[in-house]
This record gives structure tokens, sequence and C-alpha cells, in this order.
């Protein structure tokens, strides 16, 4: 009987410590360049990192700035946000506010060639649209966030940030690429 009961508490612990609105400063399969300690203290940019992958890049802006309730996207799930190819894509990592009461998110895709990433700015941006529209009437107080969103395409690359700090995310992403 005192087995079950231990079993049982420490299960609730797990279930709770799962629930909770804290996110992790990174996604699971990402690797984060730890070289220098107190580069997320500094405002520069990050040095532009050739080899970075997709998950790399949106670790180095959530280790500075909140998606709320992150939930990741993969190739299987995308396809309800995004209206992308998937099989031009060759790298992503997308993060989205899975409690849908934000409009934070943060958008990482790397094309096979630049015809299939403008391809990919244009459905990111009728994603960014849409949440526009949506957002407007939802929670009119988070509309800072959408009205300096931005998409940046560079090279295969197309990358989107809606958040509370969309000038630093620019920074970082830029940065990267």
């Amino acid at each position: 009987m005192k087995k079950s009961i231990a079993i049982a508490a420490v299960l609730s612990v797990l279930l709770l410590a799962s629930c909770s609105d804290e996110q992790p400063s990174a996604p699971v399969n990402a690797t984060v360049d730890t070289t220098s300690a107190d580069a997320s203290e500094s405002d520069a940019p990050a040095a532009p990192v050739s080899d970075a992958s997709a998950a790399d890049i949106t670790a180095a802006v959530t280790a500075e700035i909140e998606i709320p309730s992150a939930v990741e996207k993969n190739a299987d799930n995308i396809g309800a946000f995004y209206d992308v190819d998937v099989s031009a894509v060759t790298d992503m990592s997308v993060l989205i506010c899975g409690s849908g009461a934000y409009p934070d998110e943060l958008a990482v895709f790397k094309f096979t060639d630049a015809e299939a990433a403008k391809a990919g700015a244009e459905a990111v941006q009728k994603r960014l649209d849409s949440q526009i529209e949506l957002y407007s009437d939802y929670t009119p107080d988070e509309m800072y966030k959408l009205e300096d969103a931005f998409i940046i395409t560079k090279d295969n690359w197309v990358a989107m940030a809606v958040c509370s700090d969309n000038s630093r995310a620019k920074e970082i992403i830029e940065g990267m690429l």
C-alpha cells in the first residue's frame, strides 16, 4: 500500500511539472554554443554562423526571449500552420504558442533553393497576415507583437518572429544567417 502511494505521489509531481507554463530555453534537439559565457548579456548580434541549424537559431532567440507555452512543430504537423512545401524544406524549427492565447511564434526554414525560399516566404507572409487578422479582435493588447513582426529572407533561409522583443530577435537571427 505504501509503495502505491509513493508511486502515485511521484507521478503527480511529474504530471504537475509537465503542465508548467514555463518553456524550455531551447528545443530538445538544439545545440547552443556556450563558448562565450556572457554572450547572452551582450546587445550585439550573434556572430555569423554559416553552419547554424534552424534549431540553433531558434535556441539562440529563445535563450533571450520567451515564446509562451512554446510547442515545436515538425514536418508532419506544420501544414496546419504554414502552407509550405515540406519536400522543399531541408531544415526547420518552428515554435508556436501552444495555448493560442498569445501570437508569439518563431519560425526558421531552410529551403532547397532560392525559388523554394521565395515560395516559402510567401507562405510565411500568409501565416503572418492570418495571425494579424485573428489577433486584432481576439487579443488586441497583443497586437504590438504583430505590428513589428518581421520576415527575413536570405539565400535559402526564411525566418519570422512574433514576440515581445522583435528587434532583438531580428538582430539574433540576422547575425546567425
